[in-house]
């Protein structure tokens, strides 16, 4: 090309038409460049994507988001992305990825293979003079005058776990609007599963058009009834339906009581006995966690005689202080369980937690991945830690490929082993199963702790 010409190239590269025209006087190439223009226009547009999803889970070690994109079309299920950020992601909403969360909304701008350009958190507001906050939402509760709570979240996620008080209303069942009081005056608060959840802003505004004009909405929802560590209740019928090695029944009362009467499966824990484990814990500067159990997301279900049984909210407290995000306390404890017909068995309550976390989609069972670690001919493990985790060990004969950079060498990986992969306690390791599944390269994933010595030996 003539002198010149390099002018014309900056000006396609920063999409200027007009200084194009001025610089690239000859008409054949000036056609040219607008051909490439058009060109780079085009697939540039093609590779750019804004995808919308709900986290699961946030990997701020690995900078990394699992998100899950709603289904598209009837009958799809929904589809879990693995997004990365690095130093250049600009956040809208957040202080940053450790300001981010389950189930935040957000909306990510990226290339595919590429990190994130920019994520912004998606909030649904509410009408001036709606929103109140834990405090005020307190005080309502505590002010001795008449309310109406209702948790606007779906019935089962309800079930699971409900602010006291509360009554189940979600606004997209047909009967949302029986379930308000005859008073058209009357205080009803709303909330939901937080900020980025619709359904407080739709009860809200359905509440609005039935006439209703004494309205709160507590935006902050459930997340942030958990985050002031105060107590949650589970419903007796959803538990009566899930007594199974998946959800931990702890029965928190006297061993005398318990052993009069207990729960099918629940497990004997006196309050006390907790508390003493955290003394222990503190003593020995030991992780806390509950025999058997090392999945901080288990469902612990702790009763007493009530739900506002001193031994129930005791208990749920030092739970909490473990980190074991969905305890709950049992809505009107054993004496509700009673009341309802439910069984109960008598003599001694096991002392012995067996939980067996469920097996998500992709997950292989701990049992099976130790049996299968060491057959290095038809096993690779994949180690997807960080660099300075791996240097106090690793298991013997996986290889070490940082979750960040695991899309880059994927291609690489051989087909012809099964691909296993772990990371310290299953958060990692499911992102980077999520991302090698999407790339169509089959493989199974721990979805369990693993502490791991400098040997390559291991204990899950």
């Amino acid at each position: 090309m003539e002198a010149g010409n390099d002018e014309c190239l900056l000006q396609v590269r920063s999409f200027d038409i007009d200084g194009l025209r001025k610089k690239c006087t000859k008409e054949a190439e000036m056609q040219r460049w607008m051909i490439v223009l058009s060109l780079v226009t085009l697939f540039g547009a093609a590779q750019a994507e804004t995808v919308k999803g709900r986290i699961a889970v946030v990997s701020t070690q690995a900078g990394t988001i699992q998100l899950e994109v709603a289904a598209k079309g009837e009958g799809a299920s929904a589809q879990q992305l693995v997004v990365r950020t690095d130093s250049n992601t600009r956040y809208d909403g957040a202080a940053g990825l450790k300001d981010l969360g389950p189930p935040d909304l957000i909306e990510v701008q990226r290339e595919p293979g590429q990190p994130a350009s920019s994520i912004k958190k998606v909030v649904f507001g509410l009408p001036p003079g709606i929103e109140i906050d834990v405090k005020e939402l307190l005080t309502i509760m505590t002010g001795g005058g008449v309310y109406h709570l209702y948790d606007a979240r779906p019935g089962k996620q309800f079930g699971a776990a409900h602010v006291p008080g509360a009554s189940s209303a979600f606004p997209k069942d047909a009967d949302f609007l029986s379930k308000l009081p005859a008073d058209k005056n009357a205080l009803l608060v709303f909330y939901c599963g937080g900020p980025t959840c619709p359904f407080t802003g739709d009860a809200v505004k359905m509440a609005q058009a039935a006439g209703y004009t004494n309205i709160r909405g507590y935006q902050a929802g459930i997340p942030g009834w958990k985050k002031a560590r105060l107590p949650v209740h589970s419903e007796v019928s959803w538990l009566a339906q899930r007594l199974d090695p998946q959800h931990v029944v702890i029965d928190v009362r006297d061993k005398v009581q318990s052993s009069q009467a207990h729960i099918e499966r629940a497990v004997a824990m006196p309050t006390a006995e907790l508390q003493a484990m955290t003394q222990k814990f503190i003593a020995q500067k030991t992780v806390a966690e509950l025999p058997g159990v090392s999945d901080m997301r288990a469902p612990l279900i702790v009763y007493a005689d009530s739900h506002t049984s001193k031994e129930a909210l005791l208990a749920y407290k030092e739970l909490r202080s473990w980190g074991y995000g969905n305890a709950s306390i049992l809505k009107g404890g054993f004496a509700a369980w009673q009341a309802a017909g439910l069984p109960v068995a008598a003599g001694d309550a096991s002392t012995r937690i067996v939980y067996e976390k469920k097996l998500a989609p992709g997950a292989i069972a701990p049992q099976e991945f130790t049996a299968l670690a060491s057959a290095v001919d038809t096993v690779l493990l994949i180690d997807v830690r960080t660099d300075e985790e791996v240097a106090s060990g690793k298991i013997s004969g996986a290889r070490h490929i940082p979750l960040e950079k695991l899309e880059g060498v994927a291609a690489e990986l051989p087909r012809d082993r099964e691909i296993l992969i772990y990371c310290a306690n299953g958060i990692r390791a499911e992102m980077a199963h999520q991302t090698l599944t999407a790339m169509g390269i089959r493989n199974r994933y721990l979805n369990e702790t693993v502490s791991i010595a400098k040997d390559g030996s291991f204990k899950i």
